[in-house]
């Protein structure tokens, strides 16, 4: 049962019910695409042993964890995550941007569809990465899921790629074309009591860890769940500041609270911590960030629930200026996901009117213009549930219309 705590508040912080948004763009990308590239799920089934045989022919393009502005108008970049959910069962899948262009049904029309164009592979062929990766000793040193687990990324004002990964969690430098430009930045712990310059936000599976295990017994050093690094992330409206948003909370924190820390990219280095995000029950998730304009950004908020039983996957409107004596952001519920309007029936699954987005992970939004949102989910793929128990999950991407224009700072949506 939800603590009562939590609904108290929730409504101290003035989470009312969100207008309904409209569904005004609607596109899906089937579920088995692949891309070019060696076999791969061959350790899904026993992770960390290969099966004699993989299953997929190429590579799964899945996924997707992060959505950015592409070259051309209406195409985007979308980031990969590690592929099949963990380091031991994606050794195979090689971690990738791809550029899509979506088609959507509006309307006007449109056949719905999304075109795959390219890849941006992610590679360390200069040797940065100071611990063994999986593909140590080949010239290209081609990144797999087994290395990183990249859940978000931005485009720095200098056109270089940052990506944020869980494994570490890790901050990781690349150029426009993939080649990792510095060894990863760790995570200091800007906790109470901490030494950011000796201290560290650790998850079990970061590699100083993993290379030197505790005895038996003994408890782990690790201060962050498997899988809660930085799912979010996004830049200033100048893209002179990228702020990074842990998934889980840290060990000492107050239960439900996410630190959202900043990076400066042009030095190089960890700024400090922002704030935090409070969760409306510790149970839930954040699946991405996006920028609004200085101060106020977008946070999307899901529980761990998908189907007919989804209760949770909602797009908060935070302010880094609105902050309580614990540092925590005042939050403002803009999009309730699971009720969207669809008068014109442009989604399938659309029924009575009514559009429901209940996929177990929605960890990508993007801010068109100042009433439009793009949204769409992690698959994770070949996962089932959202659409049905036996029916593959797909990725969708859907156009939102916001009854209230958001103040975008100049350079933030399509021009950008």
């Amino acid at each position: 049962m939800r603590n009562p705590l939590w609904a108290f508040l929730a409504l101290s912080l003035g989470l009312a019910q969100a207008p309904r948004v409209e569904l005004v763009g609607y596109a899906v990308l089937p579920a088995d695409t692949f891309a070019e590239g060696p076999a791969s799920g061959a350790y899904r089934e026993t992770p960390g042993f290969r099966a004699a045989r993989a299953p997929f022919s190429g590579q799964p393009v899945q996924g997707f964890s992060a959505i950015q502005f592409g070259p051309q108008p209406g195409s985007y970049w979308v980031l990969s995550d590690n592929g099949f959910g963990s380091k031991a069962n994606s050794p195979d899948y090689l971690l990738r941007l791809y550029l899509v262009t979506p088609q959507p049904r509006t309307a006007q029309g449109g056949p719905g569809t999304v075109r795959v164009e390219r890849f941006i592979q992610l590679r360390d062929p200069n040797r940065l990465v100071p611990f063994p990766i999986l593909n140590e000793n080949t010239p290209d040193r081609l990144l797999t899921g087994y290395d990183f687990d990249p859940e978000s990324f931005v485009f720095a004002a200098d056109g270089t790629l940052w990506v944020g990964d869980e494994f570490g969690p890790y901050l990781l430098h690349f150029d426009a074309n993939g080649v990792l430009l510095d060894p990863p930045f760790a995570t200091p712990d800007f906790g109470a009591g901490k030494d950011p310059s000796r201290d560290f936000v650790r998850a079990p599976q970061n590699p100083a860890l993993l290379l030197n295990p505790v005895a038996p017994g003994q408890p782990s050093p690790a201060n962050l769940a498997t899988s809660r690094g930085f799912e979010g992330m996004t830049t200033n409206p100048a893209r002179n500041k990228i702020y990074a948003l842990l998934e889980g909370t840290v060990v000492g924190d107050p239960p439900g609270t996410l630190r959202l820390m900043e990076f400066d990219p042009q030095a190089k280095r960890w700024v400090g911590l922002v704030g935090r995000y409070l969760l409306d029950d510790p149970a839930h998730a954040i699946g991405e960030i996006a920028v609004v304009n200085e101060n106020e950004y977008l946070v999307i908020e899901r529980d761990n629930r998908q189907g007919a039983e989804a209760r949770v996957k909602r797009i908060y409107k935070i302010d880094l200026t609105r902050r309580d004596a614990n540092g925590v952001f005042a939050k403002e519920l803009v999009v309730d996901l699971l009720n969207i309007a669809d008068p014109r029936g442009l989604a399938p699954s659309t029924q009575g009117g009514v559009f429901r987005f209940p996929y177990l992970t929605i960890e990508a939004v993007l801010v068109l213009d100042p009433t439009t949102l793009l949204v769409t989910n992690d698959n994770n793929y070949p996962a089932t549930g959202g659409r049905g128990a036996e029916v593959k999950d797909a990725n969708e991407f859907i156009w939102l219309r916001l009854p209230t224009p958001l103040r975008l700072a100049p350079g933030v949506g399509q021009t950008r």
